[in-house]
Parts: structure tokens; sequence; C-alpha cells
């Protein structure tokens, strides 16, 4: 407590200094001062008199106690009137602003309107964008296997049904940063007349001691995408397996290989994201389908594995085949995703210990199973083992590593058959490159036996190469000495055709050859000419302004299109042998041969009959107008040298040597 307040003293000995000089003031008017002094002694006295009474003077304390850091209003209102609206809505954001940073997502579900409202933390847990949450409940029907979706909605529903809570743990088809299972909480509340007006709940990572013990598990034994187990789990579990078949001779087990027919062709049509759901949903399905103690795996880009445990019946296939049939069926069933149904097939291998006692056997003769299904056409069925499967089996792979081993050392050699045309004097127009293999234990080996090897291997690539190179050489070689006019045929599978760099392949080869692209003719089957056809048109338009020919081989076999026929930069269509054996006999085929020569005709483009062999059926071409001929009534396949002395007898023009190039 102050004993004085220094501003009135202040204000005392100011008005006191006042009066002092005002009792001057007879003594100065006595002197007769000047005007002016006499008025600014007056207005000093006044201003000092103002002062003393009116001036305010700073509140004084220690600076040190007062907070500058902060702005406070100067007009502060003290009215209590309060906009209740507002209140509200801030409570509201307060609340969500609460949810949305605790560990948990939070959702509510409305129920007369059936709406959702998930918080911002539900699409981090979950790794989505905010704005794809979407406002229903498809955002975790998207996100969980089919089997957990249905859990879910039995949980829900019960729960609105009896008003209790429920939680549900539901597993992710996508399991990001090994997260693979989600809990999902929710509470009624009901309304006064007891009915449910809303659901309120919480959405989080389920992720408990045991979970995080799977997780390190997971890492040796569990495949990342699906969550079955993988293939060095699989082996481990086989081993075990066959050393308990071994012990005990009563023991039977089955492995079971499931393997997903075109899945390329899933991720290309879609995307790779769509067939890794596809991939989640079919082992789901395969773990729904097996027993309690089978064990799962994927063992494979698309291919899953089964070990079924102690089949007693075996033998007489009485358990197993149940087992196995409902087993494909589900797979099998049409896939709902994204809004798309999707039909996949899938081929299935089955193998009994019996057949071998070693995890190597009996992975052998699986994969041998699904092979001989493939090769054969039997693609979508299921198949057991048999002791001439696995023969088969030996004898493909073995003939696959002598096709690789061929192609490095060149055993390769061509034949030319001569394509003759009967309108100008037998006169020979060109040549078809075939290929032979010159094995160095069995010698020529015909193309039926190593050709479909090559296509289902992919080798039929690196062997195309190496035909198209030795053809243009040859032909090279041909039109040197004279020959300019010749045009050899290379035939080109599906394979080669969809490379990307396949028409900067085929230009390389000219260059290296030196080859006039007018020399050279390219075949494709119709099948490939079929095959993305966009694609196709724009390879062959790269091709044929380069001045290549190209040919449509064993045409009226497949099922192109006539309004797509006429887009293809085609020159030449080659009738297939089956349309020749029998047309001066059957009456049909006669009329298929006339439609496939007209169709040509219309379409202003040359035709080549292909396996001529009989003079009758030659006279009939000549009679409908198909006048180049190709097939054993002139030549078989030649080699080289006997190709080049039918050239030089049937040429039928004159024969002028090419100068040598110089190659800079």
């Amino acid at each position: 407590m102050r004993l004085f307040d220094e501003h009135a003293v202040l204000r005392f000995a100011i008005l006191f200094a006042c009066l002092l000089f005002a009792a001057f003031i007879p003594d100065i008017l006595n002197f007769n001062a000047h005007v002016l002094s006499l008025v600014s002694y007056f207005v000093a006295i006044a201003f000092l008199a103002y002062i003393s009474m009116f001036y305010k003077f700073p509140s004084s304390g220690s600076s040190k106690k007062i907070r500058n850091d902060l702005e406070i209003p100067e007009n502060v209102s003290n009215d209590t009137v309060r906009d209740y609206q507002k209140d509200l809505h801030e409570k509201d954001e307060l609340f969500k602003m609460v949810v949305d940073v605790s560990s948990d997502g939070f959702w509510t579900f409305d129920v007369p309107t059936g709406k959702v409202y998930w918080s911002s933390r539900v699409a981090k847990l979950l790794g989505m964008d905010p704005s794809q949450v979407g406002d229903s409940f498809d955002l975790i029907k998207n996100l969980v296997i089919e089997s957990d979706w249905g859990k879910f909605r039995a949980a829900l529903n019960e729960s609105l049904n009896e008003d209790k809570p429920f939680t549900v743990t539901l597993g992710l088809l996508s399991q990001k940063a090994g997260e693979k299972n989600i809990v999902v909480t929710g509470r009624p509340q009901m309304n006064d007349d007891g009915r449910p007006i809303r659901v309120i709940g919480s959405l989080g990572v389920f992720m408990d001691k045991a979970s995080i013990e799977r997780q390190n598990y997971s890492f040796v034994y569990q495949d990342p995408l699906t969550g079955v187990n993988n293939r060095k789990f699989f082996l481990e579990k086989l081993k075990i397996e066959v050393e308990l078949g071994v012990k005990r001779p009563d023991y039977s087990f089955a492995v079971a290989l499931l393997d997903i027919d075109s899945f390329g062709a899933i991720n290309a049509s879609y995307s790779t994201n769509f067939g890794d759901n596809v991939l989640r949903i079919v082992s789901d399905r395969i773990k729904g389908s097996c027993r309690d103690n089978d064990c799962v795996a994927r063992i494979g880009p698309d291919v899953f594995a089964v070990i079924l445990h102690n089949i007693q019946g075996a033998n007489s296939e009485d358990e197993l085949l149940p087992i196995v049939r409902r087993l494909h069926n589900n797979v099998k069933t049409p896939i709902q995703l994204e809004g798309k149904e999707l039909y996949i097939s899938v081929s299935m291998a089955v193998v009994v210990n019996r057949e071998a006692d070693c995890v190597e056997d009996i992975m052998a003769n699986a994969n041998a199973v699904l092979r001989d299904l493939k090769k054969n056409g039997e693609h979508g069925n299921i198949q057991f083992f048999t002791g001439g499967i696995r023969e088969k089996a030996m004898k493909l792979y073995k003939l696959e590593y002598e096709i690789r081993r061929a192609i490095q050392a060149k055993e390769f050699v061509l034949m030319y058959q001569p394509i003759v045309d009967i309108g100008n004097g037998d006169k020979i127009v060109g040549f078809e490159a075939l290929v032979r293999w010159n094995n160095t234990e069995q010698g020529i080996i015909s193309p039926a036996e190593f050709i479909p090897i090559a296509e289902e291997t992919g080798l039929i690539v690196p062997m195309g190469a190496l035909i198209l190179k030795m053809a243009c050489e040859q032909t090279k070689k041909w039109v040197d000495m004279g020959y300019k006019n010749i045009k050899v045929a290379v035939n080109f599978s599906a394979k080669q055709f969809a490379l990307e760099n396949m028409v900067d392949d085929v230009k390389k080869v000219l260059a290296e050859t030196h080859l006039n692209p007018q020399n050279l003719k390219l075949e494709i089957t119709e099948y490939t000419a079929m095959c993305e056809v966009e694609k196709t048109i724009d390879i062959m338009r790269a091709l044929s302004s380069m001045g290549l020919q190209i040919s449509i081989d064993d045409f009226g076999t497949g099922y192109s299109s006539l309004s797509y026929l006429k887009r293809y930069p085609v020159h030449t269509l080659k009738m297939d042998k089956s349309f020749i054996d029998h047309v001066a006999e059957d009456e049909e085929d006669a009329t298929f041969a006339k439609m496939v020569i007209g169709i040509a005709k219309s379409l202003n483009l040359d035709l080549i009959a292909e396996g001529v062999e009989t003079a009758d059926q030659l006279e009939f071409l000549r009679r409908e107008g198909c006048c180049q001929i190709q097939g054993y009534y002139f030549s078989k396949p030649l080699n080289p040298e006997d190709a080049l002395g039918y050239l030089q007898e049937h040429y039928n023009e004159a024969v002028t040597p090419v100068a040598a190039e110089v190659v800079a």
C-alpha cells in the first residue's frame, strides 16, 4: 500500500507554482512591461494550470511484469448474447478434430438414409485418398475378402436387430505395410421407440502380439500378396509328408496344382492391381474349399498348390475325387470385382504320393500334368497323373533342351519349296523357306516335332530370327547371281509378330544382308492377323512401306473378317491344303475352294494354292483362275543347291548378275 500518490503531489506542486507566478502580477503591472511580455506570461501560467488539472499520467509499475507479445482488442464487449448455431457448429468441428487425431478411424451409419460417414483417419489407415472413401459400406466391401464381407454384414444386422455392440476382424485384399487385418467395432443408437437410428463405430488395424509374431513368420513362410503359404513353406511341408508316407506305407496324401489359364491376359486387359485382387480372391476360395488341416500355398505367379492330407480312399479315389471337384468348381466360379464379372479358367493337376517317393518327383509329375493339359488344349480341366504323362514330359523337357542347344549350334537348315505360275509357262516366281532340324544324332527332324515345343516355350523367337537371317542371306546370293525378281517367303509366328521391336529387327536383318525388301515376303497365319487387329494393321503398314510383301497363310482355316481383311495391306492369300485335297472328287470342297478364289479376286490379291499333288487338282485350279501353285506336283522342298538348279531351269527371264555392293 502506497503512503501517497505521486501524481497528486505533482499536480499540487504545479498548481502552487501557478499561484506564486500570479502573485507577481501587480509588481509587473507597476513596471509598465511590454504588452507581448504580459501575454506570454499569462499563457505560461494558464498552460501550467491546465497540466496540473487535466494531464493523464502513465500507469506506474515494472515493465518486466507486462506481456507485450499479445494483442488485446481495445473494444471488448461485455454482452452475453450467444450464437447457439455457431456454438453447435464449433462443437461438431471440435468433435471431428478429436476423432481425427485418435489412433483409430471413426465411422457413423445413419440407418434411415443408409449413409456412412468415415473420418479422415480411416482413409489414412487404409492408405486411400479421403475423396475415395465414399459414403457407404462399399469401402469395406471392396477392401476385404469375400468371406469377411459376409461376416461384417451379419454382425451389423445382428447389432441392429438385438441392440448390442459388435466387433469383427476382417482380412484385407490389399495388404500394405504388412497390415492384413482390420478391426471394425460398432454400437447402435436407438430412439424412444426402440428403433435403431444410427450406428457409431471405429476402425483400426489388428496388430496384437500374436499378429506381430505371425507377421515375422510371414516374412519367411507366407506369400505377401495373398497371405497363404509360400513356395518355401510348401516344399518343407511336402518333405514332411513324403517322409511320413515312407515310414507308413498305409498313409496317402495328394498334391494338387491349380494354374489360372491366360492370367497374363487379365493383367493386360485390366491392370496388374486388378490381377492381384483376382489372385487374392482365388487364394481365399481355395482356402475355403479345403479342409482345416490341408496346406495351401502360392508357388508361382499364377499357380497355387494344395497338400491334401491323409486321403483314406486314395486308391479308389472315393475321398479324393469329391474334394478335388469341389475345389475346382469353387475356384472357377465367376468373380465380381470392381463392378465387373470375370470368368476364369483353372487347369488342375493331381498327384498321389504312391506314384512318387520324393519331393522332386512329385513336383515334376504335377508340372508334367499341367503341361500336358495345356499342350492338348484341355485348359480348365482336372487331370490325374499317370506314368505315360511323366515319360512324355521327360521327352519334352529333353527336346526343349536340345532345341536351345541347336539354336546356339545353328543346326537348323532351310529347305526351299518352289512357287510356280502355271499361267506363265510354269515359271518359278518364288520359294517358301521351310525349316528343318539337322540333328547330329537323329539326322533331319520334321518341324511337326519341334515347332510346337518352340512355340510353347518361346524359343520360336530366337529360332525365327535365325531363320529370317538365313533366308535373307540365301536370297541375296540368288539375287546377286542375276535372279533379281525372285521372292522368298518366310513364316513369322504370332510371338514374333507381337514383339515391340519386330519392324526394327526386320530392318536390321535387311541392312546386314543388303537384301532389297522387294525380294522378301513375310507370311503370317490368319489367326495371327486377327490378334490385336489395330496393332497388326500398323505393323503391316510399316512393313509394307519398306517394300516387303505380306502373305496370309492357311487362309480359310481361321476366323478372319472380310471387313478387316480389306483394311490389311496384304498382297497374297495362301489357300490351305485342306481345301485342295479333294476338289476333284468332292463338290463341297470344290465349293469352298471356289469361294476362296473368289475372295482373292474380289480383293485384287494374289492367291497361292498350297499342297497341290495331282494333275486333277492342278486342272481344277487352272480352270478356276488360280495360277500360283505350290506343292509336290511340281517339287518337294529343296536344299539350296537343288533350289538353284530349279531356278536355272524354270526362271524364264534374262539372268544378269548383280554387281557386288560396297559396304562402307
